[in-house]
């Protein structure tokens, strides 16, 4: 999140909301003197500092952008997760907020606030008044508590979280405690075997940041890319991958990625109510995944773990070239495609084929209504530049 509070708190809170028109929709705080709605306080998977989180105050009923940039309202008309449980291996999930309640087993204290913004991710019910709506909110969560109340986990943590959700049943099982991997860690490699195993999917984030003066951003994360597991990476509301370069192991080689999901500027839910956060990163674009692959296990329950991986990542919108694919894996999820396609035939591991979709970013519409909240004649240009671009993929993908 470090580039949008650069940007500052008008511009990050515009990037969040797909409202229908600039001044519109309401907030239970008022608005700025721009129109513009209320800035949502962050949320991080680790927390500096003495204390808990605190409650959000506000709550937004303003359509987020990632309704329209994913075609979730579509994508529930086929499935909304029913019949299945998605862990949440990080920080614990806090069940206070409306959105969570009666959805959560092993429910507790999320000091972070990171594990709950991720469960309300993949499966916040919708309520009145609330702009927000998991991926799959009839999917159950199961809370796998593995990290301190910094949100520190280590790669033990993370492979003991992956067998206590395989134990507990989950279907889908997402790695929300982003841990750098300085090498294969053997008991990790025994948690994912034995979660392929019990045919549950692993869905993890690419990179991981890292600290200290090593002179990069991020590195490649455990559970990495491999059998069983998906890895995921960010991307922002225009459609472009959040990282500007691969995370890189200490060797140089770059993280495998094999999905792209949003995963800046997100907004969901938190600790202690029924507030509203912002957060980013490749562990909330993995929760979009996982939310997805609810869906398409819930619609599809026959599909085993690996065949619904493959739906997910075959019927993705293709990365736009060589060096996009480094960043973005097979391209940017597609959950109506995914929901209502039969994966497309891969030519010699290449991914998809370019003429079954099309490559255009499928969150021009959202980014013209985003914008649309701001104003301004040099943002009314850009929008019409991408509702060209979207009309365009409408028309490639009605055709």
């Amino acid at each position: 999140m470090r580039d949008f509070r650069a940007g500052g708190a008008v511009l990050l809170a515009a990037a969040v909301f797909a409202g229908s028109g600039a001044g519109t929709g309401r907030a239970d705080t008022a608005e700025g003197a721009s129109g513009s709605p209320p800035a949502l306080p962050e949320v991080s998977a680790v927390r500096s500092g003495d204390g808990c989180l605190p409650p959000s105050e506000t709550v937004i009923d303003r359509r987020v952008w990632t309704e329209d940039a994913l075609g979730l309202p579509e994508a529930r008309g086929f499935a909304d997760g029913g019949g299945v449980t998605v862990a949440v291996v990080g920080g614990g999930v806090d069940d206070t907020a409306a959105a969570l309640d009666g959805a959560v087993q092993g429910s507790g204290e999320d000091c972070t606030g990171f594990g709950t913004f991720l469960a309300g991710v993949v499966a916040a019910r919708g309520q009145d008044g609330s702009g927000m709506t998991g991926v799959a909110p009839a999917a159950r969560i199961l809370s796998v508590p593995v990290a301190g109340d910094r949100g520190a986990a280590g790669p033990g943590d993370v492979a003991e979280g992956i067998e206590r959700a395989v134990d507990g049943g989950a279907g889908v099982v997402l790695v929300g405690a982003a841990v750098p991997a300085d090498a294969e860690n053997p008991a990790v490699a025994a948690a994912v075997r034995a979660a392929a195993e019990a045919d549950a999917l692993v869905v993890a984030p690419a990179s991981a940041p890292v600290d200290g003066g090593t002179g990069k951003d991020a590195a490649p994360a455990l559970p990495r890319s491999g059998s069983g597991v998906l890895a995921v990476a960010a991307t922002g509301p225009d459609g472009a991958p959040a990282a500007r370069e691969p995370a890189a192991d200490a060797e140089g080689r770059p993280a495998p990625v094999d999905l792209a999901a949003p995963g800046r500027a997100v907004m969901s839910v938190g600790p202690g109510g029924d507030g509203h956060f912002v957060a980013g990163g490749d562990p909330v674009a993995a929760a979009f995944v996982a939310g997805a692959a609810a869906l398409v296990r819930s619609r599809e329950p026959g599909l085993t773990a690996g065949q619904t991986a493959e739906r997910l990542v075959s019927t993705a919108y293709p990365a736009p070239g060589e060096s996009a694919g480094a960043l973005l894996g097979a391209g940017t999820l597609d959950p109506v495609a995914a929901l209502t396609a039969a994966p497309a035939p891969r030519s010699g591991g290449g991914g998809v084929e370019a003429a079954a979709f099309s490559p255009d970013p499928p969150s021009g519409p959202a980014v013209g209504r985003t914008l649309a909240v701001v104003g301004g004649s040099a943002l009314l240009i850009l929008v019409l530049g991408l509702g060209g671009a979207a009309l365009r993929y409408r028309r490639t993908r009605e055709g």
